[in-house]
């Protein structure tokens, strides 16, 4: 505890101290500018009604979501980074922020405060994925288990046909490829989406990203994003056909 509240403290003092780290990994979604506009797509389309993020960080790409006005549940493993966060985003009274396993805090969220939203459009951005502990899938099954309707966006993701993004890779079976995501898939009649937009004319860090949702809730909101494509239409691209 003496630790964990040290930690958070030297986060909140990093946060005056260190300013050029208020731009982590070149600003929102990565500094990707591509990712940003498929971000606000998808957040009119599906007519969100509240936002979930794993893996604060910093609290940058938390920030820019923060813009819309919507409330925002955060959750950060590292009480030196949530520290950070909340020195940054303590103005900010959409944003409510935890500090903890992501899995912990999440189930204790839709036990708690989210539980009404069961049924609702709610958005999900999942970047808690960092070490040989993997709380990917545990997310979604949590996520999707308490609501059915969310749209999820998986950052760090390998995206199909497309070399130029990179995604995390941290050993056997715990590749953030699309084989790791299909068991959930296939459990809760997902479609995924990947960026339409190819990875040379992206900005920034160039992390893939994976965009999951309902079949029948989402199947033709999503659809109709220009940003997305689907992942079904990967199977009809050849080799020769591999994006550049």
């Amino acid at each position: 505890m003496i630790n964990s509240c040290r930690s958070f403290l030297l986060g909140f003092a990093d946060f005056y101290r260190f300013p050029e780290r208020l731009l982590s990994w070149g600003g929102p979604f990565n500094g990707q500018v591509g990712r940003q506009k498929l971000y606000q797509a998808l957040i009119t389309k599906i007519a969100t009604v509240a936002i979930i993020e794993t893996g604060t960080y910093r609290g940058t790409t938390t920030e820019f979501m923060a813009g819309t006005g919507l409330p925002i549940y955060s959750v950060e493993g590292l009480a030196r980074n949530y520290g950070f966060a909340r020195a940054r985003l303590w103005r900010k009274r959409n944003v409510h922020l935890y500090q903890g396993d992501s899995r912990e805090v999440l189930r204790k969220l839709f036990a708690g405060k989210l539980r009404p939203l069961r049924g609702r459009m709610v958005f999900a951005y999942l970047d808690a994925h960092w070490n040989a502990d993997l709380p990917l899938r545990e997310e979604l099954e949590i996520i999707f288990d308490h609501c059915p309707a969310a749209v999820v966006m998986i950052d760090d993701f390998q995206v199909p046909n497309d070399p130029g993004y990179q995604y995390d890779d941290y050993g056997p079976g715990k590749s953030l490829s699309p084989p790791y995501i299909e068991p959930i898939v296939s459990a809760y009649e997902l479609e995924a989406y990947y960026p339409s937009i190819r990875s040379s004319e992206e900005t920034g860090a160039k992390r893939g990203c994976v965009v999951l949702g309902s079949r029948e809730i989402h199947g033709k909101l999503l659809c109709a994003v220009p940003l997305l494509r689907q992942h079904c239409k990967e199977a009809h691209i050849t080799t020769n056909e591999v994006i550049k």
